[in-house]
């Protein structure tokens, strides 16, 4: 043969081991989604949720929701953030105010992680000396979508050192 023979069982077990890994990981990630799987698919589905199945709170709105035609179509034409903005306040809000718990669910724990990574970067081992204050400002600068326009704050500095 023109390969070299390998230790097959030894690599399937590397590969299981770290498959067995990601599988933990990722239950442990997502297990909050199973406490909320009702309220998930309330968001994503409306119209296929059976209203006795949801809180009190929202069923009457559900209902409502469910029997109204023109929505049904709307909630197929429309973007999930779409539809439900295009919900009158004054019939649905509840289900509006569910709605942006949900949408808020992925992109506020998308930013906490990220800021945690930016917080992991800037107070290594190196950088034990930072002060909470000083580590604040650095996640800052470092997290905001502003970006600086750094030729009009150089233009607005001037020449501090005259050239020799």
């Amino acid at each position: 043969s023109a390969f070299p023979k390998t230790d097959l069982s030894a690599k399937k077990e590397k590969y299981v081991s770290v498959i067995a890994s990601l599988v933990t990981e990722f239950n442990q990630r997502f297990q909050d989604f199973s406490d909320i799987e009702k309220q998930i698919k309330l968001f994503s589905t409306p119209f296929l949720v059976d209203a006795e199945e949801v809180e009190e709170s929202l069923q009457l709105e559900l209902i409502e929701m469910q029997c109204d035609d023109s929505l049904k179509s709307q909630h197929q034409l429309l973007s999930l953030p779409e539809f439900y903005q295009s919900l009158d306040n004054a019939k649905f809000p509840l289900m509006r105010l569910h709605a942006k718990r949900m949408m808020s669910l992925f992109g506020s724990t998308y930013i906490c992680e990220q800021t945690f990574s930016q917080l992991n970067q800037n107070k290594s081992r190196l950088r034990t000396r930072m002060t909470d204050s000083h580590l604040c400002e650095v996640l800052r600068v470092s997290t905001t979508k502003l970006s600086p326009n750094m030729s009009a704050i150089l233009q607005s500095k001037g020449q501090h050192h005259c050239s020799h």
